[in-house]
């Protein structure tokens, strides 16, 4: 907190400065001693609002708003964070480093212990993500991530209390059981929650269609790839979610080329990896648009 104080009374003596004010100017005019003044640009006082928002008036800056703005910082760039959880395709081994160096800057630099444990939580669910064949490891990541703020009880889901992170990650746990069964009925749980968060919905239905396109019922499986598709219209397209339906309408015999081809355009331009994935592991045969 202190490290943030400071921060906020160097932008408070920019602002006077940026105004050719002198301290002893800026008392005159807001009625606010001179001490206090100098204890506020030096990080050594506490903020009282009622006095930024006389500053604001004289300095003709929101000074309360950029208060708040330096205090919720990190938590606003983990949000952003969070937030663009659907801005690329992610898939088990793909790399995840520049969002586990933000986070690890982040942890770095704050006091709050609210802040670090909801760090670490990210952390490790990134670093799950990273993990590619060695499904053991996954869980325990994922485990370790979920206990960050008390024990998890996996026997009765009810019993947590749930971020929309929370459910992210115990999504995530789901995908590592071996049985679709169990898994559905994890993503089943999520689905029934009351997050209006539409990235968290639409991994989730993603994830449930190709848990019913495993259990070979691909009409449901069709319709939640729909779903999911259609909850994220306010990311960039998926080639993963395209690349799924193609699959689904493949195997209903049902015509696929349109998001096949639209799958390996996007892909071939957004993640040579995955362009290499779907060319290698898909029974669809490509031709001439590989």
């Amino acid at each position: 907190m202190d490290s943030l104080i400071k921060k906020f009374g160097k932008f408070l003596q920019n602002c006077r400065k940026n105004r050719h004010l002198s301290q002893e100017k800026l008392s005159e005019l807001s009625y606010i001693n001179i001490k206090t003044i100098s204890e506020m640009e030096n990080g050594k006082a506490n903020i009282d609002l009622d006095k930024l928002d006389i500053l604001s008036s004289v300095l003709n800056v929101d000074l309360v708003e950029e208060y708040f703005n330096i205090l919720f910082e990190d938590s606003n760039n983990i949000n952003q964070i969070v937030n663009s959880l659907n801005s690329r395709d992610r898939f088990h081994g793909s790399c995840q480093s520049i969002e586990i160096q933000a986070l690890e800057d982040i942890k770095n630099r704050t006091n709050r212990q609210l802040i670090k444990n909801k760090v670490e939580k990210l952390i490790l669910f990134f670093k799950s993500i990273e993990v590619k064949d060695d499904m053991l490891l996954k869980r325990k990541l994922i485990l370790d991530a979920l206990n960050i703020n008390g024990k998890f009880d996996l026997d009765n889901l009810e019993n947590n209390y749930y971020s929309d992170i929370d459910y992210r990650i115990l999504m995530n746990y789901a995908l590592t059981l071996d049985n679709w069964l169990d898994k559905l009925v994890i993503h089943k749980f999520i689905e029934q929650s009351n997050s209006e968060d539409k990235n968290l919905k639409s991994i989730l239905f993603h994830n449930m269609s190709n848990a019913h396109y495993v259990l070979k019922e691909y009409y449901k499986a069709l319709d939640y790839i729909n779903k999911a598709i259609d909850s994220n219209l306010d990311n960039p397209t998926s080639a993963v979610m395209l690349y799924t339906k193609a699959l689904i309408l493949y195997d209903l015999s049902e015509p696929y080329e349109e998001y096949a081809i639209k799958a390996l355009e996007i892909s071939k331009e957004s993640d040579k990896e995955l362009h290499s994935y779907i060319l290698k592991n898909s029974k669809i045969k490509f031709g001439i648009y590989s």
